[in-house]
């Protein structure tokens, strides 16, 4: 069985991102190559090691939604839906 592990990307204060894997640093266009390429791709804090990629995901799509629209404003209603009301799992 081969297991991979997430490609670690570490967050300075000065909001550069740096690859461990590679040894080098990246920008928001390289991570998101990184997880078309099927990467799985983890951003932390280099100092606290906060877990910024939920954070790091939704910061590419806005970033590629300003440049090109592809949500329909439907789609990102129900995605603000959905983020402020959490599911709530009801007994049958």
């Amino acid at each position: 069985m081969h297991m991979t592990t997430a490609r670690t990307i570490k967050r300075y204060a000065n909001r550069k991102l740096y690859d461990t894997r590679e040894s080098r640093y990246v920008t928001l266009e390289h991570i998101a190559a990184m997880v078309r390429a099927g990467d799985d791709v983890r951003v932390v804090d280099n100092t606290t090691q906060a877990d910024l990629t939920t954070a790091t995901l939704a910061q590419i799509i806005f970033e590629e939604e300003k440049a090109t629209p592809r949500l329909s404003l439907a789609g990102l209603r129900e995605i603000i839906q959905q983020g402020v009301t959490p599911s709530v799992p009801t007994e049958a």
